[in-house]
């Protein structure tokens, strides 16, 4: 199944579906058919599909944008495409705003058809060399047996073809991120930098920095002189400031928690219960599981998505106690899932899961917090999923979340 090129078609008109979808399936996909949001969303749980199409007009005049929106939470690096009978320009730009790579009208579809054959194809084609791309780095993190040099042209050359949607593109961004900081490519430049009043500067602003480990601060203090003195015009200092309080929160994350995450890692009745999460048959969450990640998220309003927790099972599954959580994205997923409690029902009956990661100091309602802060502190600086800031708007928002991960952390014991 894994191999297959899964396209799942949401539209309430039956006939529609029935041509379009003989028309997929002749082109070699394979074709889910859903006939509403609904049962979309239930599809995408269930059958893990590579592509989506939409309609617009379904039981209301804009489902199909609210589907694409809904879908993009959870599914971030899913592509969607929607094409409609009915839509105006702002619905089209609006589709595109909420993540759709491509919207076509039902009108001009006999006149696009090959043009939507060749985008479905090139996604796909994307999906295969993205995967290929991420085994080439895992390998490199976890076996330094990968020539550096041509992967990282490889991601170069994907990440700068215009045609690569941006779901895919954020993927491919966070690989480059991965290898850079694999080579220690970040530049900290020190000169010129008044390190001391920018500790003071932390302190005023974070009082538990003063129990930080000494790396920690000086990070801090690298990234905050950094900010107080820079307008942020230069793409590579701004880039150097969002990095410097990211790795400053990392490196404590991992000072307060790493031993507790090999522990975890080595443990195989934790192993065990990672397969239980995830669906090899399907290659996604197990559905019960996905289910009840997309509740816990809505109720806690996390950067959290599915699309995540599965890459880092899977990271899990495959690699065992080998396994190197790299990014703040990996500990914060871990955090989650394994160092709170969790219960819920799968196939095989009652799920439980009671802290195995051995968190103490913080409530559950921190816990989750600080995972889903790990992980928006990632997010801000990927240029593709918060498109929305500047520079000088997104390295405040990264102090800003680093702080609030600092401050609970600092609690850990």
């Amino acid at each position: 199944m894994k191999n297959e090129r899964r396209i799942l078609l949401v539209d309430d008109n039956p006939q529609y579906r029935s041509a379009v979808t003989r028309n997929l399936t002749l082109a070699g996909y394979r074709v889910i058919e859903a006939g509403d949001s609904v049962e979309g969303m239930e599809k995408v749980q269930k059958d893990n599909p590579q592509i989506v199409i939409t309609d617009l007009d379904m039981r209301t005049h804009d489902e199909g944008l609210q589907f694409i929106r809904d879908v993009k939470r959870q599914y971030p690096h899913l592509p969607i495409i929607m094409i409609s009978a009915v839509g105006t320009f702002d619905e089209g730009a609006l589709a595109r705003q909420y993540g759709a790579m491509f919207v076509l009208s039902k009108s001009r579809i006999e006149e696009e058809i090959n043009t939507l054959y060749q985008r479905l194809d090139s996604i796909y084609e994307h999906f295969q060399r993205l995967r290929y791309l991420q085994d080439q780095l895992e390998d490199l993190l976890q076996k330094d047996n990968v020539n550096v040099d041509q992967l990282r042209r490889e991601l170069d050359t994907l990440l700068n073809d215009q045609h690569l949607d941006t779901g895919l593109k954020s993927q491919v961004y966070e690989l480059v991120d991965r290898l850079e900081r694999h080579q220690n490519k970040f530049i900290r430049p020190l000169e010129g930098l008044d390190l001391e009043s920018a500790l003071q500067s932390v302190l005023t602003n974070l009082p538990e920095a003063k129990d930080l480990d000494p790396e920690t601060q000086t990070m801090l203090s690298v990234a905050e002189s950094m900010q107080l003195s820079s307008s942020h015009a230069n793409l590579s200092i701004a880039r150097n400031v969002s990095f410097s309080y990211s790795f400053a929160v990392e490196n404590e994350v991992k000072l307060r928690i790493g031993r507790k995450v090999n522990r975890l890692l080595s443990n195989e009745k934790v192993l065990e219960l990672a397969n239980d999460l995830y669906d090899s048959a399907l290659g996604n969450l197990d559905i019960f599981f996905n289910q009840y990640l997309i509740r816990t998220i809505q109720q806690s309003d996390l950067e959290l998505n599915s699309d995540i927790t599965r890459q880092v099972l899977e990271r899990i599954i495959k690699h065992g106690s080998k396994y190197k959580p790299d990014g703040l994205k990996a500990l914060g997923v871990i955090l989650f899932c394994w160092g709170q409690n969790h219960a819920f029902t799968n196939r095989k009956g009652k799920v439980q899961i009671t802290n195995p990661l051995g968190i103490k100091g913080i409530s559950e309602a921190m816990t989750t917090e600080l995972a889903g802060k790990l992980i928006l502190l990632q997010h801000l600086r990927n240029p593709f999923i918060h498109p929305e800031f500047n520079e000088r708007e997104k390295t405040e928002s990264v102090r800003k979340t680093a702080f609030l991960c600092l401050a609970i952390v600092s609690k850990v014991v």
